[in-house]
């Protein structure tokens, strides 16, 4: 009988090592912020979503619609801030011709990036000029501290 009541205690035992073993934070769910932009006139319109990590944003989810013929591209940039300063991004334009484009990338400065927002343009086709720019809003890390202190290590 001593048998068994050691057995059934060695098995919670190992159970209530294993339980927090299964929940770590390689398996919780990344914190995601969004936002999306639409023109005034209805000439373009784009929705963003980043994944937040420690020191990088991954994925970050670029969808763009141009929905008029007027000469004029739409692109689409990240701006970031935080311990490498402010970040302007490769901007990403919708090919000439396609209405909608999609693009899941990432950004990893090589430092914590505290906040972070896109930059939504009408591009002239034949000069590349911006034409003017929308903007989402600021999307603050959700995993960093008030003092914005990177994590050690």
């Amino acid at each position: 009988m001593r048998f068994k009541h050691a057995m059934a205690a060695c098995s919670v035992a190992v159970a209530a090592l294993l339980v927090p073993l299964a929940a770590t934070p390689a398996a919780a769910a990344t914190p995601t912020t969004g936002d999306s932009v639409q023109a005034t006139d209805y000439s373009y319109y784009g929705s963003f979503e980043i994944g937040w990590r420690i020191d990088k944003l991954d994925p970050v989810k670029i969808t763009l619609k141009d929905t008029k013929t007027d000469g004029y591209a739409v692109g689409a940039r990240l701006i970031t801030n935080g311990q490498n300063g402010k970040i302007v991004w490769r901007m990403r334009t919708i090919p000439s011709g396609q209405d909608t484009a999609s693009w899941t990338t990432y950004a990893a400065p090589g430092g914590w990036i505290s906040s972070a927002y896109f930059e939504i343009c009408k591009v002239k086709v034949s000069t590349g000029a911006l034409s003017y720019c929308d903007t989402t809003r600021v999307m603050h890390n959700p995993i960093s501290d008030e003092n914005n202190v990177p994590f050690p290590g």
